[in-house]
Parts: structure tokens; C-alpha cells; sequence
């Protein structure tokens, strides 16, 4: 039998059980070790997007237990690219599978796949000649992101409203750290390169605010409250001829290019996501945590499903 999260409507979610489904060809069938818990998710279920009921989870790692593709065997560590991770078991075809390098831990593997979101967006931004950035939002992509910035020798001067993640910015590289009250005035229309992490739109408006003209806006925060509407200055973006750039992707093949480069640099150090988690719970504590909201200061959670697997 397999446990997994069902969303049921808006602000409803529940645990169910069912039969494991027959293996088909050219499939693993995964024990989940960790999921990532995704503000995305979290987000769907509170502003009652849906579509409902549906299956949730897209940052997952585990073992192989059971595979009909002899290129995956049985006992591979795997990250998984799918949308109904929050289980104890997945089936998931060999095409979405990353199998893992040595130094990849399980934990890390599982957030993989917001990694390579940040690092495809950084990947979008001209940064061949910019001598710094300005980060808006310093949650956990945005963090993400900071570090893969730092990790090209760029100075970058985060904007985030909280002192404790003001001060893990500082920790993974951040030049200046500024809370949005504090913002210089001269800083305003002055800065070559400006991404915004924080999906709110208080955290849009300042961003674009700090473009200098011909600069560029990357928009890398994920956008659903108020069903994603926002309202901006287009006279003064016009003015300042901005280019806007949204850092999200929805190429299959991209995603899991970058998952694969996202696991190599956690096995080696470079980025390593799993520091940022700062809660764990396991699965019978996923629907408060759905259901109750999640804690304010929290950077980044993930779901333990105590598979026993050394991560």
C-alpha cells in the first residue's frame, strides 16, 4: 500500500491509502526518501487554484526499489522530476529519473529541482559585463540564486525584509544586506542588473524601482497571490526602456539538464541546498502544515518519510 497527499479543495488536504499500481514498461517505481515543500504548492491549496482533487510534489529523491528499465537498477539513488511526490512511493518514467552522484545526498538530490529553477533563471541574465546585482527577496530561491551569482564572482546587495535571512544572505556571499526601508535613495534607477525573488507585488514594484534605464528586471519569483495580478508603472519602465525578463521555464528537457547539474554541484560543495532547511516533519504532519499555513520565518521545509537510507 502507498500514503500520498491528496488536495481536495481550497485549504483541504488529506492523507490517503491505496494499492501499489502495476509497474509499466520503461518505469521505477521510487521509495521516496524526501520531498521538498514547495511555496508553489502550498500557495495552490491557499488561494484554492486547483484543480482539486489533485496530487502535489515535485521535489523528490529516493531509491529505486523496482524497475523495468536495466539502465536504472534496483538500489539506484534517483531524483525525481514529477508532480505527485508528496508519497511514500512513486512510479516515474525512466525520462524523468536523474541517477545521482556518489556526493549528491538524498536530502540535497530532493531540491534539486529548485536549483536548476535558479539555475536556469541566472542563466537567462546578460552578467558577461555587469559588475554587480541587486537581489529583491532572500527566501529560499532566492538564496539560491544569490549563491549562484556569488559563485561567478559577482558582487550582489540583497533586499530582504527579515533579519534572520538578511543574515544567511551575508553567510552565502551577499556584498550588502539591506532591509527595503533602509534603501538608499540613491540607489534607485542606478542598477545595471535587478532580480526580484520575493512573488509579492510590494517586492516587484521596489525591484523595478531600482533599474537603471536600459538595465534589466528578472523576475524569478513565482507570482500566485491575487491570482498572479499585478499592477506596474509601464510609463516609468517604458521611460527607463527596461528589459524584463521572466526566469521561469517550462521545458521538460532544460529542467532536467539542470537537475543533473544541480546534484554535481551539491556533491561537490559548490551549492548546497540542504543547508537552508530549517524544518523537517514527516508525512502525517503535511496536512497541517497545509492546512494551518507554514511558519513565517521558515526558509525552506522538507517532508522526512524515514526511508531509513542514509542521506
Amino acid at each position: 500500500m502507498i500514503d500520498y497527499l491528496t488536495a481536495v479543495g481550497q485549504g483541504t488536504v488529506r492523507l490517503d491509502r491505496g494499492p501499489r499500481p502495476e509497474l509499466a514498461p520503461g518505469h521505477v517505481r521510487v521509495r521516496v526518501a524526501f520531498v521538498g515543500v514547495c511555496h508553489s504548492d502550498t500557495a495552490m491549496v491557499r488561494e484554492g487554484q486547483g484543480p482539486f482533487p489533485s496530487r502535489l510534489g515535485h521535489e523528490v529523491s529516493g531509491t529505486i526499489v523496482e524497475s523495468r528499465d536495466p539502465q536504472l537498477p534496483e538500489g539506484t539513488r534517483v531524483a525525481a522530476y514529477i508532480s505527485d511526490g508528496y508519497a511514500t512511493e512513486v512510479e516515474v518514467p525512466s525520462e524523468r529519473i536523474i541517477p545521482l552522484h556518489p556526493g549528491c545526498s538524498l536530502a540535497d538530490a530532493a531540491l534539486s529541482e529548485p536549483l536548476a529553477c535558479a539555475i536556469g533563471g541566472v542563466e537567462m541574465l546578460d552578467l558577461a559585463s555587469t559588475p554587480h546585482v541587486v537581489l529583491v527577496g532572500a527566501g529560499f530561491m532566492g538564496l539560491l540564486a544569490l549563491r549562484l551569482m556569488v559563485g561567478r564572482g559577482l558582487q550582489v546587495t540583497v533586499v530582504e525584509p527579515r533579519e534572520r535571512t538578511r543574515g544567511i544572505a551575508a553567510q552565502w556571499g551577499a556584498e550588502t544586506t539591506l532591509a527595503p526601508g533602509d534603501v538608499p535613495a540613491e540607489m534607485l534607477a542606478s542598477n545595471p542588473v535587478v532580480v526580484e525573488a520575493t512573488g509579492s507585488a510590494g517586492g516587484l514594484e521596489l525591484a523595478s524601482s531600482l533599474v537603471q534605464i536600459a538595465g534589466t528586471l528578472g523576475i524569478l519569483g513565482y507570482h500566485q497571490s491575487n491570482q498572479g495580478r499585478r499592477t506596474v508603472d509601464m510609463e516609468s519602465w517604458n521611460y527607463r526602456a527596461l528589459r524584463v525578463l521572466s526566469l521561469h521555464h517550462r521545458n521538460p528537457a532544460d529542467v532536467m539538464r539542470w537537475m543533473d547539474r544541480a546534484q554535481r554541484l551539491s556533491a561537490h560543495g559548490i551549492v548546497v541546498p540542504s543547508q537552508l532547511v530549517d524544518r523537517r516533519i514527516a508525512l502525517a504532519e503535511l496536512p497541517e502544515l497545509f492546512m494551518g499555513g507554514e511558519h513565517g520565518d521558515t526558509v525552506k521545509t522538507l517532508l522526512d518519510l524515514g526511508s531509513g537510507v542514509t542521506d
